[in-house]
């Protein structure tokens, strides 16, 4: 399968953008590039995070986003990096729309709001 692409908007404190993101599983958070944070006035949380890339540990700026993604709208964690061109779309932003990879037609599909409970 190859790379899977979805059409998103991210909505902050300036405006609206439209974007083409790369979904990555294996990615926890949606990663914005700062100059889109920047543009968009998506809001700091004044947090910084310490990740793993593929290049090695790299530390990027919390953030929250309004996230427009398959006709429904969510607020979402967000990391904001310099070191990123491509906006990300990671696990916890598909798992909070209720989506997964189908890994058959490399499209997003919707399975629903996972809740696990642990019963005694």
């Amino acid at each position: 399968m190859g790379h899977v692409y979805v059409d998103i908007e991210l909505i902050g404190g300036k405006g609206v953008g439209r974007f083409r993101a790369l979904v990555d599983t294996g990615a926890t958070y949606t990663v914005v590039p700062r100059r889109v944070a920047e543009e968009l006035g998506i809001t700091s949380t004044g947090k910084r995070v310490k990740v793993v890339t593929a290049r090695g540990e790299v530390v990027l700026e919390e953030g929250i986003a309004v996230i427009r993604l398959m006709g429904e709208e969510r607020t979402n964690v967000v990391l904001i990096g310099d070191e990123i061109e491509q906006l990300l779309i990671g696990v916890t932003t598909l798992e909070s729309f209720g989506l997964r990879v189908d890994l058959t037609t490399g499209r997003l599909e919707r399975i629903g709001v996972l809740l696990l409970t642990l019963y005694q």
